[in-house]
């Protein structure tokens, strides 16, 4: 269990840690027990193309800063992340870039812990 949080302030100019994969640009925080990420993705990205599987198998709670992304569901349905969308994405999803400007996010929660924070039906789904 990580120590409690009295009050802080982070950057993503100065993350713990940096991560470039499949196109996608990653910079992680932590505070306290929760990772926080800003992600950015190109344009013409697809996660089923680009991470070589069909769909994602973590839920994803964030808010969108620029650029556009569908999330498609495993039953079809299409949730789109615009400027100022704050989103919860359930696990099985696919999702893709939409346009020609990069779409970067800012990831509050992922995996079983985002499910069971925020109550997400189907959220633990295995891979």
């Amino acid at each position: 269990m990580s120590s409690p949080v009295r009050g802080t302030t982070r950057s993503f100019d100065q993350p713990d840690d940096h991560v470039a994969k499949g196109g996608v640009e990653i910079d992680a925080l932590k505070i306290g027990d929760m990772d926080v990420k800003r992600i950015s993705y190109p344009p013409g990205w697809k996660y089923s193309t680009h991470m070589g599987a069909p769909r994602c198998f973590d839920t994803h709670v964030g808010y969108t800063v620029s650029g556009r992304l569908v999330a498609e569901l495993e039953d079809g349905t299409r949730l789109e992340l615009s400027p100022g969308s704050v989103f919860v994405v359930p696990a099985g999803h696919d999702g893709w870039v939409v346009g020609d400007e990069p779409c970067v996010i800012v990831q509050f929660d992922e995996g079983e812990s985002a499910a069971r924070r925020f109550n997400v039906e189907g959220g633990a789904a295995a891979a």
